[in-house]
C-alpha cells in the first residue's frame, strides 16, 4: 500500500486512524454496502444494518453510511490533533469518550426476539433487553451530566453482533446474548440478567418428543447462536438434516411452512415465537434441554474497556436493587405481543431470580452501601459459561 511522505513518521495507530477518516469520507459520499474497518493489522469489511424505521430488506438491511459515527481515532486523524489529543480525548473509557464526543449513544437491537429485544408496529425498538439499556441511558445521563444524551437504534442480526461492536458501529447490543468463553475473547458482557435452556419447538402432532426422535428429519436454527453449537454436537449421532437460518424470524418460518420439523432454540426465545403466531397452540415446546447448564444472557459492551463495563454493571445493579427488574420482566414477559396480541405468560425460573439477587449485591461492601469498582464482576461469575 502506498502512503504519503507526510505518513511516514506516524505510529501505525496514527496512520490507521487517518486511512479510517479518509474510507469513511469515501463510504459517506457513495452511501456504499459496507462499513471499512482499517487497523494496523488488518482491512475488514462489515457489511451495513438499519435504523430503526428503515424498510426490511432481503438479507441485511441498509443505512445510509452517512449515519455511522465516527470514531475517536477518525475525527483526531481528521483534524490533524496530534497523540496526546487522543489520549485526552479517551479519558477514562473510550466508550465515553466517543459516546461524548457525538453527543449520542448507538445501541443494537434484533427485529424478532421476542421478548427480549423486538419492534412494534410501528418498527421501534421494545423488549426487556431493550428496556435495560434505556435505563442504562439514563444513568450514563445523570453520571456524565448529558441530559441531552439521545440513543440511536441500530438494528443488528446475530452473527454481525461482534463484529459491529469490535468496529465502533454500536456501543451496547441490546438483546439476548449468551455469555460465552468465545464471545468474550471478542466483546465484554455486562453483569447476567437473564438464563434460558436450550429445546425443540415442534409442530403439534409430529411424533417428536425430543431430539432423539429427529433422524432423518431436518432441524433449523440460526447461525451463530449456541443452539447451533449444541445441535451440531448431537448431529452425527441423531442423524438430522440441519437448515441454517438468518434470524429467528426465518427460523420459525421454516417450521410453520413445513419446511423443518422442528426449531432449536433457547425455550424463552421459543415461547416469544409462538406468541407471534396466527395460532400458537398449533406449536409446542419438547425434550429436555439440550445442555447441562442454562444460557446466561448479558448486554455484549466493548471488550478493554473496563470503565464503560463498570458504568453499565453499576446501573444494572441499581435495577436489580430497587426490585425494578421484576416489574421490566412483567412489563414484557407478561404482555401481549405484535402483530396478533397474543399473551405471553413467561415468569421468571429460579436460575433467573438467582441472577437478580447476585446483580442486586454486585458491588455491596460489608456494611451494605454499594461501591462498583472496574474489576467487580463476582455478580458475572454466577454464569459458568463466562
Amino acid at each position: 500500500m502506498f502512503l504519503p511522505p507526510c505518513w511516514l513518521s506516524l505510529s501505525a495507530a496514527r496512520v490507521a486512524g487517518r486511512l479510517r477518516a479518509c474510507l469513511r469520507r469515501v463510504l459517506t459520499a457513495s452511501a456504499g454496502l459496507a462499513v471499512v474497518i482499517v487497523t494496523p493489522v488488518a482491512i475488514v469489511v462489515i457489511p451495513i444494518v438499519a435504523h430503526a424505521g428503515a424498510p426490511p430488506v432481503p438479507g441485511l438491511p441498509r443505512v445510509n453510511a452517512a449515519t455511522i459515527p465516527m470514531s475517536i481515532a477518525d475525527s483526531v486523524a481528521a483534524s490533524g490533533d496530534d497523540a496526546s489529543t487522543l489520549a485526552a480525548m479517551s479519558d477514562v473509557s473510550p466508550t465515553m469518550a466517543r459516546i461524548r464526543e457525538r453527543g449520542r449513544i448507538v445501541l443494537g437491537y434484533r427485529q424478532t426476539a421476542v421478548p427480549f429485544s423486538y419492534v412494534d408496529a410501528q418498527d421501534q425498538p421494545m423488549g426487556l433487553a431493550w428496556a435495560l439499556c434505556q435505563r442504562v441511558v439514563q444513568a450514563l445521563q445523570r453520571e456524565v451530566a448529558m441530559p441531552d444524551l439521545r440513543s440511536t437504534p441500530v438494528r443488528v442480526i446475530e452473527q454481525m453482533r461482534a463484529p459491529l461492536i469490535k468496529g465502533d458501529a454500536i456501543d451496547i447490543d441490546c438483546a439476548p446474548s449468551t455469555v460465552t468463553a468465545a464471545r468474550e475473547r471478542q466483546v465484554a458482557f455486562s453483569l447476567p440478567y437473564y438464563a434460558a435452556n436450550v429445546r425443540l419447538m415442534v409442530r403439534q402432532g409430529a411424533g417428536i418428543h425430543s431430539i432423539d426422535d429427529m433422524r432423518g428429519l431436518r432441524l433449523a436454527v440460526v447461525q451463530g447462536t449456541t443452539a447451533e453449537r449444541l445441535v451440531r454436537a448431537r448431529h452425527a449421532r441423531a442423524g438430522f438434516q440441519l437448515l441454517m437460518a438468518r434470524d429467528y424470524d426465518d427460523a420459525f418460518r421454516m417450521l410453520r411452512e413445513h419446511r423443518a420439523q422442528a426449531l432449536a432454540l433457547d425455550d424463552v426465545l421459543l415461547e416469544g415465537l409462538r406468541a407471534t403466531s396466527k395460532s400458537p397452540d398449533a406449536f409446542h415446546i419438547v425434550g429436555p434441554p439440550l445442555a447441562t447448564q442454562p444460557e446466561y444472557y448479558a448486554l455484549a459492551l466493548p471488550k478493554d474497556d473496563p470503565a464503560f463495563k463498570a458504568r453499565v454493571d453499576a446501573a444494572l445493579a441499581e435495577i436489580f436493587r430497587t426490585g425494578d427488574m421484576r416489574q421490566l420482566q412483567r412489563e414484557s414477559f407478561q404482555t401481549a405481543v405484535p402483530p396478533f396480541g397474543h399473551v405471553l405468560q413467561v415468569v421468571p425460573s429460579p436460575e433467573v431470580l438467582a441472577i437478580w439477587d447476585a446483580g442486586a449485591r454486585y458491588g455491596a461492601t460489608a456494611d451494605g452501601n454499594t461501591n462498583a469498582t472496574e474489576n467487580d464482576t463476582s455478580a458475572a461469575s454466577s454464569s459458568p459459561r463466562g
